[in-house]
């Protein structure tokens, strides 16, 4: 029992275990790797098939966006062209206003210019009715045209110097 390792014995198990290795990988592999490469082209496939596919998704997510912009810009080139239009309306109204208020403003003031000047010439009328009442009582004469006329004439400078 000198030597524990048969190195001999060792060698020709090792040897013979290559050689059943060897053999056994070759018939599996003649077996298995056929399917083994088919699977592995199936999922190489299947990989290919989802990357174009993201690269699809992709390139549909950024036409969407791209499009969803236009949207974005359209919808706000439309609010900012309701706005302008509606200040500008807001603008011709305000003027239309204003011009019709002037136009009701400068008619008043002939309606008054106007209703003034009746009166004055009613009041006159009134006036040189009362004066020529009070004149036929004071005087008491007869008075010719042409004097009454002086009369009348000097009595309304005084009344329109009064007034």
């Amino acid at each position: 029992m000198d030597q524990f390792v048969h190195w001999n014995q060792l060698l020709a198990h090792a040897i013979s275990f290559a050689v059943f290795f060897f053999l056994v990988r070759g018939a599996f592999m003649a077996i298995i790797y056929p399917p083994m490469k088919e699977r592995r082209d199936r999922i190489q496939a299947e990989y290919d098939r989802i990357e174009q596919e993201k690269a699809a998704v992709a390139g549909l997510k950024q036409e969407y966006e791209a499009h969803l912009k236009k949207i974005e810009a359209e919808s706000r080139e439309r609010i900012q062209a309701a706005v302008a239009e509606g200040q500008r309306v807001g603008t011709e109204l305000r003027d239309l206003a204003r011009k019709e208020a002037q136009e009701i403003l400068t008619r008043a003031r002939e309606d008054i210019a106007m209703e003034r000047d009746k009166a004055q010439v009613t009041l006159r009328n009134e006036v040189v009715a009362l004066a020529m009442g009070i004149a036929g009582k004071v005087v008491q004469e007869e008075l010719t045209a042409e004097k009454h006329k002086k009369l009348v004439d000097a009595f309304l400078a005084d009344v329109e110097a009064a007034g």
